[in-house]
């Protein structure tokens, strides 16, 4: 068995282990590019699940079978089994807009869900942006990078030449207590929690070939050693969003405050903002009950009411 289908069938065999019971599917685009993904069809409107800068899909095994109606969980293109993408400064908002329109159209419908966590949120929002008639629902999970104003100082020195490469050089995992204290202390609030067989999927992630290389790519496309740059900064234009959005923001977020997402928040058209409590930057992980409870609401529009150890923030009407 190759790296590539050792990797496809641990991610299936780890979101079958929580209940998903997804199937592989490969989804064709206007241009004949194909996006891999778990999905669990049922008729109702897709809820599109696209993971963060960790670039695997683990992070949403524990709530994806939670989840209400049909769940789709694809690779982002050049990650995991995505099709190759060469970023660059001045193509990341396209790429994203392309490749979410390309996962509606491969799914036939003419409205997605989507739920994206950090470089996920990037890719959400820039798709409710630049398509919001192809989205129904937009929830951020966590802080986006598109509002992460001074992103941490390891991924800034990561776009920097030569010392960028040689991180890049030395970013290699041989087991998961690294991927744990390396990764995910970083990015959740109770790291030692992280359940052993996620942070496996992580590890055989970051083992495909390739993989250090294109973080770094896509990184440099979005951050230079100053911090996100300002053409993917999308405060300003997401006051104008007029998509239903949730801010579901873990209260320990290390790399930008929940106050950040409720500010802004209260000056959009249609957003709620939830706090989810005792999380950090991937609040599903720390707290994944609580997020698939506020997502659900959310979708269902069933009303403020409080899931576990989240807090509904009334924002000004």
């Amino acid at each position: 068995m190759s790296t590539i289908e050792g990797f496809r069938e641990q991610r299936r065999a780890l979101f079958a282990a929580y209940g998903f019971d997804g199937k592989p599917v490969q989804l064709a685009d206007s241009a004949g590019r194909e996006s891999y993904a778990l999905a669990r069809t049922n008729g109702s409107t897709p809820t599109v699940l696209v993971y963060g800068g960790v670039g695997d899909g683990a992070e949403w095994a524990q709530l994806a079978a939670s989840i209400d109606g049909s769940v789709v969980i694809p690779d982002r293109p050049g990650f995991g089994l995505g099709y190759p993408v060469t970023f660059t400064a001045g193509n990341v908002r396209r790429v994203a807009g392309e490749w979410l329109t390309g996962i509606a159209d491969g799914l036939r419908v003419e409205k997605i869900n989507v739920v994206g966590c950090s470089m996920g949120g990037l890719f959400a929002t820039a798709f409710a942006l630049d398509h919001p008639d192809r989205i129904e629902h937009l929830v951020l999970a966590g802080s986006p990078a598109s509002l992460v104003e001074r992103m941490e100082t390891f991924l800034r020195l990561w776009t920097a030449p030569g010392i960028g490469a040689l991180i890049t050089r030395a970013a290699r995992f041989s087991d998961v207590e690294q991927v744990r204290s390396r990764i995910y202390r970083n990015y959740v609030s109770h790291p030692e929690a992280v359940p052993h067989d996620v942070l496996e999927l992580t590890l055989a992630a970051l083992q495909l070939p390739g993989k250090s290389a294109a973080n770094r790519a896509l990184l440099q496309a979005v951050m230079t050693v100053k911090g996100v740059r300002p053409e993917l900064r999308f405060r300003d234009a997401m006051t104008r969003l007029e998509v239903p959005t949730l801010f579901a923001w873990g209260d320990s977020d290390r790399l930008e405050p929940a106050s950040t997402g409720m500010a802004l928040a209260g000056e959009m058209p249609a957003a709620t903002f939830v706090k989810i409590e005792d999380a950090g930057h991937i609040p599903h992980i720390d707290q994944p009950t609580a997020v698939t409870a506020a997502i659900n609401g959310f979708l269902h529009q069933r009303g403020t009411g409080s899931p576990e150890r989240a807090s509904v923030i009334p924002l000004p009407t």
